[in-house]
């Protein structure tokens, strides 16, 4: 099982069948007997593991933000500019999208529905913010409201990849995307 994170027996299955259908159904779309018929569990079997599809739902949102946000803070801490850091964090985003689809579609997905559940210290948008804040303090990026510079990086970098999975067909490939958003986070930020 190709995922951010593992388990064995029949909650791997469980988290499997509910990842792979919430990334292609969407978390409304999918039941508690949808993924147990899925995992090949009885809804009882689920039951044991997780409260409810929320449970679930929530136990793997957290987990993918969590890993998500680990990777960020390594970064964070490499000696480089705040631009070549947010760059370096499309980077990231578009290879782990390429390496784990089902897991970050659900998490771009399912933001709306989970994101007050997190907490602080794993937000990617805190380290985001620590990032666009050094970069500015250095005089890298332009002076502007920090959050309306969070906001519009997220919606350039994460947008494509909400849309890619319906747009595809229209758009290049992912290593080809990546470079697109890269170089349009470079000048976006740039002060030249």
């Amino acid at each position: 099982m190709n995922t951010l994170f593992s388990h064995d027996g029949k909650k791997k299955d469980l988290i499997k069948s509910a990842l792979d259908l919430f990334a292609a159904k969407g978390y409304d779309g999918v039941s508690v007997r949808d993924i147990a018929k899925t995992a090949g569990v009885s809804e009882a079997a689920l039951y044991k593991h997780f409260k409810g599809k929320e449970d679930l739902a929530l136990y793997i949102f957290n987990a993918i933000i969590k890993n998500y946000s680990e990777r960020l803070l390594v970064l964070k801490a490499q000696p480089l500019s705040s631009i070549d850091k947010l760059c370096k964090i499309v980077e990231y985003t578009y290879d782990l999208y390429e390496m784990y689809p089902a897991e970050i579609r659900f998490a771009l997905l399912s933001q709306y529905y989970f994101w007050d559940s997190l907490s602080n210290e794993i937000k990617p948008h805190f380290i985001m913010k620590c990032i666009v804040e050094e970069g500015i303090s250095a005089g890298e990026i332009h002076r502007q409201e920090v959050y309306l510079w969070i906001a519009v990086y997220s919606g350039v970098m994460l947008q494509p990849l909400a849309q890619y999975p319906y747009f595809h067909e229209n758009l290049p490939d992912i290593q080809t995307l990546k470079k697109n958003v890269i170089e349009i986070v470079r000048n976006l930020f740039s002060r030249e």
